[in-house]
């Protein structure tokens, strides 16, 4: 029994300590109209406007690179294409909020131009949508006129 304390304890610590720094994938965050938001149901459509699947990496709110997905045999990863340091646009609106697109977090030990990091661990296809930190929905990518876009899977 005091094996199985220690080895749970161990595992749990492990899990805290991290190796390489983190950033969340997602899409560019978008304004809703928080009336839109309210009235969020199963089956809505968010239409990106995108052509391709240009993504970011996000480090504590931050901005930190524009990633596009690049697939190389039966791996999944994203390349870097552009390094920033910006921060993410904030709203005092009483109309509209900032709606974020999540995949999940990853682990990279560098970011620079051109480097690839493997997602292999995240679901492209199933997106969280968080307002303030708050998940809002849950959400899947579709191809709608040769356009991303989101549909709303569940609301929570």
């Amino acid at each position: 029994m005091k094996g199985e304390t220690q080895a749970v304890h161990l595992e749990k610590m492990m899990q805290k300590h991290k190796l390489y720094p983190e950033y969340e994938l997602a899409l560019s965050p978008i304004l809703v109209k928080k009336n839109a938001l309210k009235k969020l149901a199963s089956g809505d459509l968010f239409l990106l406007g995108l052509p391709s699947l240009e993504m970011i990496l996000l480090e504590e709110g931050n901005i930190s690179a524009n990633v596009v997905l690049n697939e190389s045999g039966n791996s999944s990863k994203v390349k870097i294409i552009h390094r920033n340091k910006s921060t993410m646009k904030q709203t005092d609106s009483k109309k509209y909020q900032i709606v974020k697109f999540s995949f999940g977090v990853l682990q990279s030990r560098k970011l620079e131009v051109g480097h690839k990091i493997e997602i292999a661990q995240l679901n492209l296809h199933e997106v969280k949508l968080l307002v303030d930190g708050k998940n809002i929905a849950k959400g899947s990518l579709v191809n709608v006129d040769e356009e991303i876009a989101v549909q709303i899977d569940e609301v929570t």
